[in-house]
C-alpha cells in the first residue's frame, strides 16, 4: 500500500469498502493470522500485510490531503486510530470480508490472537468489530 498503489479513498481518506482492517501489537500474530487466512483459501491478495511505517506514511498523507468533506465523516476519525496504531508500531492486515459471512469467519481467525482494533468497511458506514 504505497502511495503508488491505488488506495481506495472516499474524499481523500482511506475507504476499502468491502475489507476489514486490523492493527496487530505483535507481527508474529498477524503473520499467523494471515497464514491462517490463507489455509483457508484466502489468496495473498484479499489478506495483505502491512507494516507499520507502510500505514502511518500513508495514513499521514490521507489526513493532510484529505478535503473538508473527509472531515465532516467517521472515515477521517478511523484514519487517525489506523496512524496511532502505526505510530505504536502495530502491523496491519486489510483482508477482503464483502459480506457477514466472510465478516464473521475472518474475526473468528483475528480472534485467536490479541489485535489492537479491527474496523469493517460497509458501504454506508464503518463498523468498529471486537
Amino acid at each position: 500500500m504505497s502511495n503508488e498503489e491505488n488506495v481506495p479513498t472516499q474524499f481523500g481518506i482511506f475507504y476499502p469498502t468491502g475489507y476489514i482492517v486490523v492493527a496487530f501489537p505483535e507481527k508474529d500474530d498477524a503473520c499467523k493470522v494471515q497464514e491462517d487466512l490463507m489455509t483457508g483459501g484466502y489468496e495473498e491478495a484479499e489478506c495483505k500485510l502491512y507494516e507499520a511505517d507502510k500505514i502511518a506514511s500513508i495514513a499521514k498523507s490521507h489526513l493532510e490531503d484529505a478535503g473538508p468533506l473527509a472531515k465532516l465523516g467517521a472515515s477521517d476519525d478511523y484514519e487517525k486510530k489506523h496512524l496511532k496504531a502505526a505510530k505504536d508500531g502495530c502491523t496491519f492486515l486489510v483482508i477482503h470480508a464483502p459480506n457477514d459471512v466472510d465478516a464473521d469467519r475472518v474475526m473468528r481467525v483475528v480472534r485467536r490472537v490479541s489485535f489492537e482494533l479491527a474496523h469493517r468497511y460497509r458501504h454506508l458506514a464503518i463498523q468498529d468489530l471486537k
